[in-house]
């Protein structure tokens, strides 16, 4: 009965002192809840201003950078090295990445040429359009957001902004709470920001009062306010952030307000039932440790019998653990460390004292919390091993990946009594498997990124799995792939080229590519497929997409094609042009140097010279309109020579002379401190720079006017000279609408085909470009009636004595070559068709005393040449029944005859025509017309080297 009653006084006792900690967590859960309560909404508040901030700010961000980058089309087309041409697909691309970089910001964009507005709009499906406004660019602030970029060449762009829209997708990433809505003030306006129409939020103008006062002074704030939404009032916070951009002078802000609701919403219902879920917990948990006192003593024993099997189980797993660098350690119930084998100091760095005072329950330690917290989890799931890894900081300063397998020991009644675990140090699995993890990543994400189309077969070439990164026509249709054969869905006729292929690829291990031509819905696709093995068992092929590069490729060969047409019949043309203005030529310039040469008078004399002069002007000048295509290219020479500048002018002045007269014109040349000066440049280029700037002067003034020819020389170091001419006249003059074009090649200021003066328009270009190539400039001005002013100026090198005398050493007259004839004899065949040319040879061959046969064409030339020993043959190129090329060819093949001279003559100057020439067996190539002093200079030099040859 005592025992009873003693049994009942412990039972109410335990009873009042569990009801009292209940009653007790109850309060202190109270407390609790409301201190958590408090803590949530500022939180909240705190996130609200957050989103705030972060969305004016990326705002900002946006169009500040809009704003800066907007300038880069100015600079695009203000580069000076950009050709018209790139102000086509080159602007139209540069424009449409601006448009793509900022999606929905940018409507339209106005941007004036000087000469055009050019408009570019990106439409809602993503067409990117480009046309030329019919009207005015239109004027800044016509629009209601618009930015203006001004040029500082004369370009300028209007960009039109979709700023409202822009801002409304920009603040749908940011999160409110239920109830919440965003606004935006810009402009003194309240911007509604919701994305499905009106939020139904108003605000009096009182309420909004401390928000403006705050952005006038550009403060941001958090704010309780009051507002009427559906009729209704609310109060709630409302947060705003300012922001500013050069769009607008003023100061804008972004707004983000929430219900008070909105931010109480979950807060009751997930604290208070974790609450009530904890005093349930509380009650079951006093509940259960009365229970389990009556079951300690029975847990004790069988603690015991398993520590005892353990024991056994841990003297077995000794050597093993030598060779998985690991311990054993054994724990009960409470955690504390009963038993730990002596490979714990190696892997942990400590003695095995110090790691069972660690499981003390007195002491804290982190990583003996973070295991302990491991087991009670494991024992509430009721589960039998734990199985974790975690990184531990070695004494030695090592970083070392542990993993610990422990077996947790229930007793009959299933209750906790303890756990025996191994600790082993894997740090150097762990490293490998991190770097193939990430290995897979960087192969997850390249193939996530590549834009073409991968396939993985098996080793037969039946499709296994596919990646398309695009969805669609071409997803479904690759995925309709998958367990066919490559056979089955190639184009029908292509089937054998890609198995080949992937044979190929599969038998040597390397990548093999085949092209191929897809028909589909949108018209006709190409595709290169490269084919390698992936693996052992599985090959992988990629698809690109070469539609594009096909389509190029067959324009690029068609506009080679014509390119290459129009160019042979260009080339053609000026070769024919080219031989018929030299034949006649040859015929006058030779018949001159002859005529220099004979007894005349000094009147005779000089009208020679003025001949000489003329004829070897007016041969550069056809020269290099008939080379035209060359100064075009860039490709003209400067030849320098050694001349007297003053002397010269004035000898191409005097061939002028004569046509001012004839037009009753005053022409007078003057020189500003010049004295007898020997420069080195180049001379049939000045002449011909005179002669066309002057000639012009003197066809564009009417009888009875003046043509004025001023000379300067100003020096620019010890050894270089300025070489200035200004040419005046008082002819009809140029309006300046002419004068920016004048210089532009085949430009007529009359086009007419009555035009008071004739001309080909080349003169003044060509005259441009070569005083450019000659180191100078040339100016123009004039006025209508009043007549024009033309100043150029050329760089040239002053000649030294030393120079002078080695250069006038240097040249040879023919009579030098005749008296080396007279002592040697030299065979020379001529071979000529032209009558002119060839009574022209003879007069100049027996001026240098040599002895000549005549061949009429190629075949007589070869009947001559296997007839008689020659030395040299003068081989004209055309020629009847076989040209000279041909008959250079045969005369080669004869025994014998592989070292005689063969010197061809021609009257086509293009490089083409002398390679030919060469290949075909000639020594050497004299173009038309042929000169009496480069004859002579060319014999002398195959002269000389018989001499040296027969010595």
């Amino acid at each position: 009965m005592i025992g009873k009653a003693k049994w009942h006084s412990n039972f109410w006792l335990t009873l009042t002192a569990g009801t009292l900690l209940v009653v007790l967590v109850i309060i202190l859960g109270l407390s609790f809840f409301d201190a958590i309560f408090e803590a949530q909404i500022n939180s909240r508040k705190e996130f609200l201003y957050k989103q705030t901030e972060l969305a004016a700010q990326s705002l900002e961000m946006d169009i500040r950078r809009f704003e800066d980058e907007g300038k880069g089309l100015i600079s695009y087309l203000e580069d000076p090295f950009h050709e018209l041409d790139d102000y086509d697909e080159e602007l139209t691309s540069a424009a449409r990445r601006f448009f793509n970089a900022y999606p929905g910001l940018i409507d339209t964009a106005w941007v004036d040429m000087q000469d055009s507005v050019l408009i570019f709009t990106l439409t809602d499906r993503n067409n990117f359009i480009r046309t030329q406004s019919t009207e005015a660019y239109p004027e800044a602030g016509s629009r209601r957001y618009t930015y203006d970029v001004i040029g500082k060449k004369g370009f300028r762009i209007i960009y039109s902004l979709n700023l409202i829209d822009f801002t409304k997708e920009k603040v749908l990433n940011y999160y409110l709470n239920p109830g919440g809505a965003k606004f935006m003030i810009f402009n003194d306006g309240l911007i509604d920001l919701s994305s499905y129409g009106s939020s139904g939020i108003e605000f009096s103008p009182q309420n909004l009062q401390p928000v403006l006062e705050d952005l006038s002074l550009g403060l941001k704030g958090l704010y309780e306010l009051k507002w009427r939404k559906d009729g209704e009032n609310v109060s709630g916070i409302l947060a705003q952030y300012p922001f500013s951009f050069d769009l607008t002078s003023r100061m804008g802000t972004l707004v983000f307000l929430v219900p008070v609701e909105g931010l109480q919403s979950g807060i009751y219902g997930t604290y208070l039932l974790l609450f009530l879920g904890f005093v349930i917990l509380l009650i079951f948990t006093i509940g259960f440790f009365i229970v389990s006192i009556k079951n300690n003593l029975e847990a004790d024993r069988i603690k015991e019998e398993n520590i005892r099997e353990i024991s056994v189980l841990f003297e077995q797993q000794n050597l093993l653990l030598q060779e998985l660098r690991g311990f054993v350690f054994f724990h009960d119930a409470k955690g504390e460390i009963t038993r730990v084998s002596d490979e714990v100091e190696e892997i942990l760095g400590h003695p095995k004292s110090d790691f069972v005072k660690a499981f003390n329950r007195e002491i804290e330690h982190q990583d003996v919390d973070q295991i302990q917290y491991n087991v009670k989890m494991a024992v509430a799931e009721h589960k039998d091993v734990i199985d974790l890894e975690y990184d531990y900081h070695h004494p030695d300063g090592r970083q070392v990946r542990l993993r610990v397998f422990e077996k947790l020991v229930y007793d009959e009644a299933g209750d906790f009594t303890g756990g025996m675990g191994i600790c082993t140090d894997i740090t150097a699995n762990y490293l490998a498997n991190l770097k193939i993890i990430e290995s897979e990543n960087r192969l997850r994400t390249l193939i996530g990124n590549i834009p073409d189309i991968l396939f993985i077969y098996n080793n037969e070439g039946v499709v296994q799995d596919f990646h398309v990164q695009e969805k669609g026509n071409i997803f479904d249709a690759s995925q309709a792939t998958v367990g066919q054969k490559l056979d089955d869905f190639v184009p029908h006729g292509q089937a054998s080229l890609v198995r080949g292929a992937f044979n190929e690829a599969r038998k040597y291990g390397e990548m093999k590519a085949v092209d191929v031509k897809w028909e589909s819905p949108m018209g006709e696709r190409h595709y290169e497929i490269r084919f390698f093995p992936l693996d052992s068992d599985r090959m992988m092929s990629i698809s690109k997409e070469i539609t594009g590069q096909k389509i190029w490729e067959k324009g690029l060969v068609d506009a080679m094609k014509a390119a290459d047409q129009a160019s042979r019949a260009k080339s053609e043309f000026l070769a024919n042009m080219s031989h018929e203005i030299r034949t006649p030529m040859n015929g006058l310039l030779g018949i001159i140097d002859l005529l220099e040469h004979t007894d005349l008078n000094r009147i005779q004399r000089q009208y020679v010279d003025i001949i000489k002069n003329s004829g070897n002007t007016l041969l550069s000048i056809i020269k290099d309109i008939l080379d035209y295509s060359k100064i075009e290219a860039g490709k003209v020479e400067i030849h320098s020579e050694q001349f007297d500048p003053m002397d010269e002018l004035e000898k191409q002045a005097q061939i002028l002379s004569g046509l001012a007269k004839k037009k009753k014109i005053r022409f007078t040349i003057e020189k500003e401190n010049l004295e007898p000066l020997i420069v080195s440049a180049d001379r049939v280029k000045l002449n011909q720079i005179f002669l066309n700037l002057v000639g012009n002067a003197i066809k564009f003034t009417n009888e009875g006017g003046k043509v004025g020819v001023k000379l300067t020389m100003e020096p620019i170091s010890e050894y270089l000279l300025f070489l200035k001419c200004r040419i005046t006249d008082t002819g009809i003059g140029i309006s300046q609408e002419h004068l920016e074009h004048l210089t532009d090649p085949f430009y007529q200021i009359e086009s007419s085909s009555t035009r008071s003066y004739q001309g080909t328009g080349l003169g003044l270009a060509i005259a441009k470009k070569l005083i450019e190539l000659m180191g100078g400039e040339l100016e123009i001005e004039s006025e209508v009636g009043q007549g024009s002013e033309f100043t150029f100026g050329i760089i040239v090198k002053k000649v030294s004595q030393g120079e002078l005398e080695q250069e006038a050493k240097s040249p040879i007259s023919w009579k030098e070559v005749r008296e080396k004839g007279k002592d040697t004899p030299f065979k020379i065949l001529v071979t000529e068709d032209n009558d002119l040319n060839l009574q022209l040879l003879e007069l100049m061959l027996e001026q240098l005393g040599f002895e000549y046969k005549i061949a009429k064409n190629g075949l007589e030339a070869i009947e001559k040449v296997k007839e008689e020993d020659f030395d040299v043959v003068l081989m004209d190129v055309q020629m009847p029944l076989m040209n000279g090329l041909e008959a250079s060819r045969e005369i080669r093949n004869l025994p014998g005859k592989e070292k005689l001279i063969i010197i061809g003559l021609s009257a086509n100057v293009f490089d083409d025509d002398k390679i030919l020439a060469i290949e075909a067996g000639m020594n050497d190539y004299l173009t038309k017309p042929i000169r009496l002093a480069v004859l002579a200079e060319k014999l002398e030099f195959y002269l000389q080297k018989l001499i040296e040859k027969s010595r």
